[in-house]
């Protein structure tokens, strides 16, 4: 039932976004050839994302000698007495602010772009499945704090289909390539406690946490490459990769040529044979545009996007989170 409420919500939005983007039906012409909307030089998907992030985070006010915080998801973030310093060193009293972001859903993740794709062992980046993912950060006015020693973070195993003994903890990192910065996830030798219904981590710096697995799947791996419209490149849209059956695995496309105008990933790390969607996104004129198209994984495979229709930032997020 949930795909085909997915297939009925994308059906239906792709007629209001052909009413809105071809031409009017009172031309004499009776043209009804979709208009390509080319992004502006204005449109920069990286502000977008980074909006999006300012928009899920949600405050708090602490008093210094501890406590706990609740997030609307359910995420809670426990510390401990004298947790707080100042940059000179001095003890925190009195009321201090604490940030947090959660994400729990494949949605959160692309409108933040905050994917799940990790650096392994041998420095290669692999995608993930995530257990959440949160930022944490405490300040006195608009000064930023030090932490002194760790934190909690419990978060409800609900939220990304129960628990998984095979979660640990990852560390947020900027990665930038040819001045595109995005994260990528580090694994910690870090504690991390897998309760009944909730993963505890404790946390010894502020910033991006996230609980993870690696994606494994043995089959033959290959490389994949996605072509965009004209007009579009790394800087004014985002494209991604859905894992059909895991609800929390989202990789991102990272690298772009922009001489064969084509975004890849990284190592060619995905399975041939994998079931998948390829969702692309970009925002005009602060109007989303969209294009999702379901395929199996082949060798040396090539997606091709040949337009994109605008959409609601409200459907768009129903729509990724009812893929299959």
């Amino acid at each position: 039932m949930k795909k085909q409420n997915y297939f009925t919500s994308l059906f239906f939005a792709g007629l209001v976004a052909m009413g809105s983007v071809s031409c009017d039906d009172n031309n004499d012409d009776k043209d009804t050839t979709p208009v390509v909307i080319k992004p502006g030089a204005n449109d920069k998907i990286s502000t977008v994302h980074q909006d999006q992030v300012a928009a899920m985070k949600q405050t708090f006010t602490l008093d210094a000698a501890g406590g706990a915080i609740e997030g609307e998801e359910g995420t809670i973030v426990s510390f401990y007495a004298n947790s707080f310093f100042k940059s000179n060193g001095d003890p925190v009293t009195g009321d201090v602010t604490i940030e947090l972001v959660e994400i729990y859903r494949k949605s959160q993740m692309l409108l933040t772009n905050m994917t799940t794709q990790g650096i392994d062992a041998s420095g290669n980046i692999a995608t993930l499945v995530s257990g959440g993912e949160f930022f944490v950060n405490a300040k006195q006015g608009d000064e930023q704090l030090v932490l002194n020693g760790t934190f909690q973070i419990e978060a409800p195993a609900d939220k990304t289909g129960g628990i998984d003994q095979g979660m640990k903890p990852f560390m947020g990192a900027e990665q930038c390539d040819e001045g595109i910065c995005k994260n990528v996830w580090r694994q910690q030798d870090r504690d991390m406690k897998i309760g009944e219904s909730t993963y505890n981590i404790f946390q010894n710096q502020f910033g991006w946490t996230n609980i993870d697995r690696w994606y494994n799947d043995p089959r033959p791996k290959t490389t994949l490459f996605v072509d965009v419209p004209e007009g579009y490149d790394n800087t004014n849209c985002s494209v991604y990769l859905s894992y059909d059956g895991e609800p929390t695995a989202l990789a991102s496309f990272d690298r772009y040529d922009s001489e064969t105008g084509l975004f890849t990933e990284h190592y060619g790390q995905i399975p041939i044979g994998l079931e998948v969607h390829f969702i692309m996104v970009s925002v005009i004129d602060e109007q989303w545009y969209y294009a999702i198209k379901s395929a199996t994984i082949g060798a040396d495979h090539v997606e091709t996007f040949t337009e994109l229709q605008p959409i609601t930032e409200a459907a768009l997020i129903t729509l990724i989170d009812e893929l299959p």
